[in-house]
């Protein structure tokens, strides 16, 4: 069976990894300091407050947060006027000079990149990419920001000892630099070296005074199922008030993360609630997420219009709204914007094979996204059980194969468990099918998870029927729909009523 057990389970506030032009347009590498909380850092009013700042003094300072505001509420006379004086001012930073030359002369700096949506262009674009970036680091060696960018399309492709090449000069290049940082810890992150992701947060001089640095290492140390030490000087910072409410919004998510996982949640609700002032997408969310264990937070739909690449955050709004077209277009485009992340991979491919049935789509995302996580056992899965909803089990096999199954936590088990009987049904094996299904069904009863349970059954039941509709199987059927309507599983309840509607069951369905 399709799996996507990570995602429910838990989640961490851990930094996004974007190019430097949308990092710098999300406002992420704005000064920070002795800045009062704003209320609506996206109205007319803090943009004003930025021009007038702006004329009173020209300064790189002035004009990188002008050409933020700018760019965010689209007040292109100031866009230009900004861009200008940062491309042509002498103390202005290359990649500074490089982004306002891209924002000034957009057609020489095509970024289809980041708004494709057909994954069947990605090699040629991220070739095209690598080449170009290639180039300008022959001219301009010492430029941090574009062994960065390297790094990240490196990583994108597979080529992780290359990426890791880059992002160790640019972190020689730059230690101090915020972007940096953060994006070289969330590279060590994603390959599993928390030590190390952590030792590049605190080796930045602005560690013990910069809330997107310290809410990296919060949220790399929970996903490390590890206290980090600097909560309390997180929470510092928080009541300081010398502090944007978007500067703390992440790290706020991630105090309230770690207060949810002990238990406080009326700690948790408040933090959360405070981070929602001013979210961007990683903490909106977070918040999303956290809905599912505190039931009235305050996410409401002008939080969602007013916060930018939300991909991840609508394509759960979706899923749990079962608007299941919207949640797959909306992982799809999450999968783009973070596209060597396994998260968007694993999810998309349990939405596509599980949920829409559309098994294609599935072995599509799931090979990208084990290009940059190769080995990764739910997309492995995910992709064996496409195979097989497509009778190709031959390629199923050979996937299967690849799995290291005494490796897997319990709850994973149950999934390759499940899929292994599949392939033996498929094969004409239903005895042993049968068995692996009961051992799945049975382990995740032993570890009482009763949704993983239920969906382990259905899928026994699903191909049985398939088969052969014998009233004993029915009359299963029957039992698990009645165990079925007190939970909220709304994909499991939806693929019962495409079970029926496929085997031409005539009989009403109350879930």
């Amino acid at each position: 069976m399709a799996g996507w057990v990570h995602n429910e389970k838990n989640r961490n506030v851990i930094p996004r990894w974007r190019d430097f032009k949308q990092t710098l347009q999300s406002r992420e590498l704005s000064p920070i300091g002795n800045a009062k909380p704003l209320q609506e850092p996206l109205s007319p009013n803090f943009h004003t407050d930025k021009i007038r700042d702006w004329e009173a003094t020209k300064s790189v300072k002035n004009a990188v947060e002008l050409l933020n505001s700018s760019i965010i509420l689209d007040d292109q006379a100031y866009s230009v006027e900004a861009a200008s004086f940062l491309r042509f001012n002498i103390n202005a930073a290359k990649p500074l000079k490089d982004v306002s030359e891209r924002l000034l002369f957009p057609a020489e700096h095509d970024d289809s990149f980041i708004q494709l949506l057909d994954l069947d262009q990605f090699d040629q674009i991220i070739g095209s990419k690598i080449n170009s970036l290639r180039q300008c680091l022959k001219h301009n060696p010492f430029n941090s920001i574009s062994w960065i960018e390297l790094g990240r399309l490196f990583l994108i492709i597979g080529k992780e000892h290359a990426a890791e090449r880059c992002i160790l000069v640019a972190t020689q290049l730059s230690p101090d630099n915020r972007y940096i940082s953060r994006v070289a810890s969330r590279f060590f992150t994603h390959t599993g070296d928390y030590k190390k992701a952590k030792q590049i947060l605190k080796s930045n001089i602005a560690f013990k005074f910069d809330p997107w640095l310290l809410s990296a290492d919060i949220g790399i140390s929970s996903l490390d199922n590890k206290a980090s030490f600097n909560i309390k000087r997180g929470t510092e910072l928080i009541i300081s008030k010398n502090y944007s409410s978007y500067d703390l919004n992440e790290l706020l998510s991630a105090i309230a993360t770690v207060e949810l996982n002990s238990g406080s949640v009326k700690n948790s609700k408040r933090l959360f609630n405070q981070s929602l002032i001013s979210p961007n997408d990683n903490s909106l969310a977070q918040a999303v997420w956290a809905r599912n264990h505190i039931l009235d937070l305050e996410v409401n739909q002008g939080i969602f219009d007013r916060t930018p690449n939300i991909f991840e955050a609508k394509a759960y709004q979706f899923f749990y709204g079962k608007s299941w077209g919207p949640a797959y277009s909306s992982t799809l485009q999450w999968f783009i914007d973070q596209p060597f992340s396994r998260e968007p991979a694993a999810f998309g491919s349990f939405i596509a094979a599980s949920v829409l049935e559309k098994y294609d789509e599935a072995i599509k995302i799931s090979n990208y996204g084990l290009r940059a996580t190769p080995g990764d056992f739910t997309l492995l899965n995910n992709l064996a059980f496409s195979y097989l909803k497509k009778d190709d089990t031959a390629n199923a096999q050979q996937i299967l194969n690849k799995i290291n199954a005494e490796g897997l936590s319990e709850q994973y088990r149950v999934v390759y468990l499940a899929t292994r009987g599949l392939l033996h049904y498929k094969l004409g094996q239903t005895e042993i099918g049968g068995l692996l299904y009961r051992q799945a069904s049975e382990l995740a009863g032993k570890i009482k998870d009763k949704k993983l349970q239920l969906f382990a059954d259905f899928h026994h039941l699903s191909i049985q029927l398939e088969l052969q509709k014998k009233e004993e199987h029915l009359l299963k059927l029957d039992a698990l729909v009645k165990q079925l309507a007190p939970l909220q599983v709304v994909y499991l309840k939806d693929l019962v009523k495409n079970l029926f509607k496929r085997l031409d069951i005539d009989k009403p369905i109350n879930i």
